[in-house]
């Protein structure tokens, strides 16, 4: 670490006068509990990284903090902070939390990298929102009003508007002075030049703390290994003897699912052919996919400066094509990449392929990492002679824990243990199996047989739902040949998913309660005294509430690279090299309780496309037909009732619409509505919600 020079030497025309007898901001870059933070102080030189960084931060006794240790173990591993982090400024005493919003910002300094065309300017300022105060502490906790450039350097900037609680504003800490004096090559020389840019633009506040921080690099180990899969041998080929079959000649379509390793254990679920309305056949297949993960279900973290290495190891990834009746135009139908949620699986496609057929698509679905329970399943299709002809499923759960079970989604969450990266790598991996599977599709995919492809090459698009919308976003941000996509119920964070949701709260629970010391602050429950967007400043009351804040935004900050939300600034805003912009229409619902309202519209502020956004009003909905499910998270496959299929043909028709059209509008599909509920029910909204428009789950 850098020697911490203080140097009285001061130039007041460039930061806060000297301090006074009234409150200071604390300036210590060595503590990232005192700050300002995030800062480049904690950093050290790395050559080998893209940014030259690499982040350093003091690390707990692992004895008894176990999990933080592990945990800032791997932080230490990244070339830089958070791309949306949490901002801290500590203050000498009591502050008026209301001014912190209009006294803090961020500050856009110059891009590392011409790859991307970047979110804003240099010199631009960025206010901050979700605003936290702690009391106890004189701390004031806050995030950036907009979603920052990765690899890209900021200025955390405090200002005398910040006032005390006397109305007095707030003064500069004689170490920021002599810090911000500094005319060397180290911290405190860099600080010194970038706050030039900003002393004009701030007045007349002056500046009377900063911090200069550098971002991660999120999105390069995928693009990379996106280049590494280039070459790989494909291997495509169909399934079984027999793998393609006329939807006329099936009596019943089932999948055998393999539930138990020791004693073996299988579950047939039967799958409704009856809704396969406008399909004319089956098509199964395989292709290899070079297989990055190890035998943990991780992603080993290289520099981000360096190669990424192609895989020894490769997997055998199982798919099904449903293919339309309407005759096949000359270069094969048009096709859908079709991502299914968590705990789905392949056959989840079944519930839009009529839809997409009748718009004469094709559908193709692969299960995604950790999904389709054990990998001796099976696809059971029996013909209307009683012949039977069983398929590999090709299921991915990996039984990570050893109890001979498989789980619906097990070896993708990861949570625990010495690799707490959440979906990051489940995500990054499957998001690569897509990519390969999109160059099978390239090379000419002959399902039938005949010496013609059946799909077409030139015309490659996606629709996912929940998970499938979040490992969707990263794939349709890298994959060059997408041109567009259906996002249906995603979100972003997937901690902020993780920490709102009632579906979610019991792994975050058991999270909380596993760790060394435990962190729930409710009893069998936690409360982490969180504030949503444009809210006042909130006053953190709530004992034990900090520490599960920190734990969020250290989980968050790992899983970045596997997070859609470092993703969507490149759908359209910024895209990544050699990648074109892309159409996109995103799907929610108002009152999802499984990726609740807030981080829907996370990722679609993001991607900076609220006007490609269909809002499906599920509160008015239920005014009509209080039958329908309380969740309205699977509305687009709520097949079960009339209200609930008719809300759910709507919402397909509208993706429908839009791959198969031009993607430059929201198709409206509230002709199809209103002779039900007499009023719309999908709306492009004028505002994104900020509320979880639900009862708040956890404690009172």
């Amino acid at each position: 670490m850098r020697a911490f020079v203080r140097c009285l030497v001061v130039i007041p025309a460039l930061v806060g006068a000297l301090p006074g007898a009234g409150v200071t901001v604390l300036f210590n870059p060595t503590s990232p509990e005192v700050g300002p933070f995030p800062t480049n102080f904690l950093t050290v030189s790395d050559p080998a990284q893209k940014t030259g960084l690499r982040v350093n931060l003091p690390v707990p006794g692992c004895q008894a903090q176990p999990n933080d240790c592990a945990e800032l173990a791997l932080i230490n591993q990244l070339d830089g902070f958070h791309l949306h982090p949490r901002l801290r400024v500590r203050f000498s005493g009591p502050v008026n939390p209301d001014t912190l919003r209009g006294g803090v910002y961020i500050g856009w300094l110059d891009k590392l990298t011409d790859e991307e065309h970047g979110l804003q300017p240099a010199g631009h300022l960025t206010p901050i929102d979700q605003v936290l105060y702690d009391p106890a502490t004189n701390t004031g906790f806050a995030k950036p009003d907009e979603f920052l450039d990765q690899h890209r350097s900021y200025l955390l900037l405090v200002t005398n508007a910040v006032r005390d609680v006397r109305g007095d504003p707030v003064s500069a800490d004689a170490g920021f002075l002599a810090c911000a004096s500094q005319q060397d090559v180290y911290y405190c020389g860099q600080l010194r030049q970038a706050l030039g840019r900003f002393v004009a633009k701030l007045a007349p506040r002056s500046i009377v703390a900063a911090s200069l921080f550098t971002t991660q690099s999120a999105t390069g180990w995928l693009e990379k290994a996106r280049d590494q899969i280039q070459n790989s041998s494909i291997s495509l080929q169909p399934t079984g003897s027999k793998s393609v079959f006329a939807l006329s000649e099936l009596a019943k379509l089932a999948v055998r699912l393999e539930r138990r390793v020791s004693p073996p254990q299988f579950e047939e679920v039967e799958l409704p052919l009856v809704l396969l309305i406008g399909v004319k056949q089956i098509a199964f297949g395989s292709f290899q996919s070079p297989n990055f993960l190890d035998e943990q279900q991780v992603i080993a973290t290289v520099p981000s400066g360096a190669e990424v290495a192609f895989p020894r190891a490769s997997k055998e990834i199982f798919f099904q094509v449903f293919l339309p009746a309407t005759p096949a135009p000359a270069t094969g139908y048009p096709v859908v990449i079709a991502g299914h949620g968590l705990n789905g699986n392949r056959f989840d496609s079944l519930a839009v392929a009529a839809s997409l057929a009748a718009r004469g698509l094709a559908t193709i679905a692969i299960n995604a990492v950790g999904h389709g329970f054990g990998p001796n399943g099976k696809v059971v299709l029996t013909d209307r002679t009683g012949s039977v002809t069983e398929l590999p499923f090709g299921g991915r759960a990996v039984d990570m824990n050893g109890d001979g079970v498989f789980d619906a989604a097990e070896g993708c969450l990861l949570l625990a243990g010495p690799q707490p990266v959440g979906y990051r790598d489940c995500t990054r991996q499957t998001a690569l199996d897509l990519m390969q599977l999109v160059r099978a599709i390239k090379t000419g995919m002959d399902l039938t047989g005949d010496g013609v492809p059946d799909l077409d090459s030139s015309r490659i698009y996606y629709g996912g739902a929940s998970l499938g919308a979040i490992y969707g976003t990263i794939f349709t941000a890298v994959e060059p040949a997408l041109e567009k996509a259906a996002l249906n119920v995603g979100g972003g964070t997937v901690s902020d998913i993780a920490r709102w949701s009632p579906s979610y709260r019991p792994l975050v629970v058991e999270m909380l309660a596993s760790r060394t010391p435990p962190l729930l602050n409710r009893g069998r429950d936690f409360d982490d005294d969180y504030v949503l967007r444009y809210r006042w400043a909130k006053i953190v009351s709530v004992p034990g509430a900090l520490p599960i804040q920190e734990v969020f935004e250290r989980l968050e900050w790992l899983a970045m690279p596997g997070d859609p939300i470092a993703y969507a600034t490149h759908l359209w805003s910024s895209t990544l090299p050699g990648v074109p912009m892309k159409r996109v229409l995103f799907q929610f619902a108002k009152g999802d309780q499984t990726v609740p309202n807030p981080a829907s519209t996370n990722l679609v502020r993001a991607a900076n496309l609220r006007e490609m956004t269909s809002y499906y009003r599920h509160d008015l909905a239920r005014a009509v037909a209080p039958q329908l499910p309380e969740d309205p998270h699977a509305f687009i496959a709520t097949l079960t009732s009339f209200p609930g299929l008719t809300i759910a043909l709507a919402a397909q028709r509208q993706i429908a619409e839009f791959l198969a059209g031009e993607g430059t509008s929201v198709p409206d599909v509230n002709d199809l509505i209103r002779p039900m509920f007499g009023q719309n029910l999908f709306e492009v909204p004028d505002f994104l919600t900020e509320d979880l428009n639900f009862p708040v789950p956890g404690p009172k």
